[in-house]
Protein backbone atom coordinates (compact mmCIF):
# COMPACT_ATOMS: atom_id res chain seq x y z
CA UNK A 1 0.00 0.00 0.00
CA UNK A 2 1.62 3.50 -1.01
CA UNK A 3 1.84 5.97 1.62
CA UNK A 4 -0.31 9.63 1.07
CA UNK A 5 2.12 11.96 -0.61
CA UNK A 6 0.65 14.85 0.85
CA UNK A 7 1.05 13.50 4.10
CA UNK A 8 4.64 12.46 3.70
CA UNK A 9 5.38 15.88 2.67
CA UNK A 10 3.20 17.38 5.45
CA UNK A 11 5.47 15.52 7.78
CA UNK A 12 8.98 16.75 6.03
CA UNK A 13 7.42 20.04 6.43
CA UNK A 14 6.57 19.79 10.01
CA UNK A 15 10.21 17.82 10.78
CA UNK A 16 11.92 20.81 8.87
CA UNK A 17 10.14 23.62 10.71
CA UNK A 18 10.62 21.58 14.15
CA UNK A 19 14.42 21.66 13.42
CA UNK A 20 14.28 25.34 12.11
CA UNK A 21 12.84 26.78 15.59
CA UNK A 22 15.07 24.59 17.32
CA UNK A 23 17.92 26.07 15.79
CA UNK A 24 16.69 29.55 16.46
CA UNK A 25 16.01 28.69 20.28
CA UNK A 26 19.59 27.82 20.63
CA UNK A 27 21.33 30.10 19.13
CA UNK A 28 18.76 32.90 20.75
CA UNK A 29 19.51 31.18 23.91
CA UNK A 30 23.41 30.61 24.14
CA UNK A 31 25.59 33.63 25.31
CA UNK A 32 27.75 36.06 23.05
CA UNK A 33 31.05 35.18 22.27
CA UNK A 34 33.52 37.05 24.57
CA UNK A 35 37.60 37.68 25.14
CA UNK A 36 38.14 37.33 28.16
CA UNK A 37 41.79 39.39 28.29
CA UNK A 38 39.18 42.74 26.78
CA UNK A 39 37.10 41.72 30.03
CA UNK A 40 40.32 42.08 32.07
CA UNK A 41 40.70 45.18 30.85
CA UNK A 42 36.82 46.14 31.12
CA UNK A 43 37.11 44.77 35.23
CA UNK A 44 39.83 47.45 35.60
CA UNK A 45 38.69 50.78 33.57
CA UNK A 46 34.90 49.91 35.26
CA UNK A 47 36.90 49.77 38.75
CA UNK A 48 35.23 46.50 39.34
CA UNK A 49 38.04 45.36 41.55
CA UNK A 50 37.33 48.41 43.95
CA UNK A 51 34.65 46.02 45.52
CA UNK A 52 35.08 42.52 44.24
CA UNK A 53 38.92 42.82 44.38
CA UNK A 54 41.29 42.03 41.89
CA UNK A 55 40.46 38.56 41.69
CA UNK A 56 36.85 38.73 42.21
CA UNK A 57 36.81 36.88 45.51
CA UNK A 58 38.55 38.78 47.84
CA UNK A 59 36.82 42.46 48.30
CA UNK A 60 33.64 43.37 50.00
CA UNK A 61 31.07 42.88 47.44
CA UNK A 62 29.78 39.01 46.46
CA UNK A 63 32.41 37.19 44.54
CA UNK A 64 32.11 37.16 40.74
CA UNK A 65 35.35 34.92 39.49
CA UNK A 66 34.04 31.49 38.73
CA UNK A 67 31.09 32.60 37.52
CA UNK A 68 28.24 29.83 38.55
CA UNK A 69 25.41 31.87 36.41
CA UNK A 70 24.24 31.93 33.52
CA UNK A 71 25.22 34.76 31.13
CA UNK A 72 21.66 36.13 30.91
CA UNK A 73 21.41 36.46 34.75
CA UNK A 74 24.92 38.17 34.52
CA UNK A 75 23.65 41.05 32.03
CA UNK A 76 20.43 41.81 34.16
CA UNK A 77 22.01 42.34 36.97
CA UNK A 78 25.04 44.43 35.25
CA UNK A 79 22.35 46.46 33.61
CA UNK A 80 20.38 46.75 37.22
CA UNK A 81 21.60 44.67 40.25
CA UNK A 82 18.82 46.04 42.44
CA UNK A 83 21.38 47.03 44.63
CA UNK A 84 21.63 51.22 45.92
CA UNK A 85 25.66 50.17 45.74
CA UNK A 86 26.30 48.55 42.88
CA UNK A 87 26.09 51.55 39.87
CA UNK A 88 23.84 50.69 36.91
CA UNK A 89 25.94 50.07 33.50
CA UNK A 90 22.98 50.40 30.74
CA UNK A 91 24.23 49.60 27.32
CA UNK A 92 25.64 53.22 26.93
CA UNK A 93 27.77 53.08 29.33
CA UNK A 94 28.82 49.36 28.97
CA UNK A 95 27.68 47.66 25.56
CA UNK A 96 26.88 43.77 24.69
CA UNK A 97 30.07 42.73 23.30
CA UNK A 98 31.86 44.77 26.50
CA UNK A 99 29.31 42.67 28.97
CA UNK A 100 30.06 39.15 26.78
CA UNK A 101 34.09 40.10 27.54
CA UNK A 102 33.58 40.95 31.60
CA UNK A 103 31.41 37.50 31.48
CA UNK A 104 34.36 35.46 29.51
CA UNK A 105 37.16 37.03 32.31
CA UNK A 106 34.85 36.40 35.25
CA UNK A 107 34.53 32.49 33.93
CA UNK A 108 37.70 31.83 33.32
CA UNK A 109 38.82 32.97 36.39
Amino acid sequence: MAKDPCKLNLQIMSFILLMFLGILIVTGCSAPMGNPEDGKRWYSMHNCFACHGPNGNDGKAPVVNNLGMSYWRFERIIRNAGSPIMPKYPEEKISDQDVADLYAFLKAK
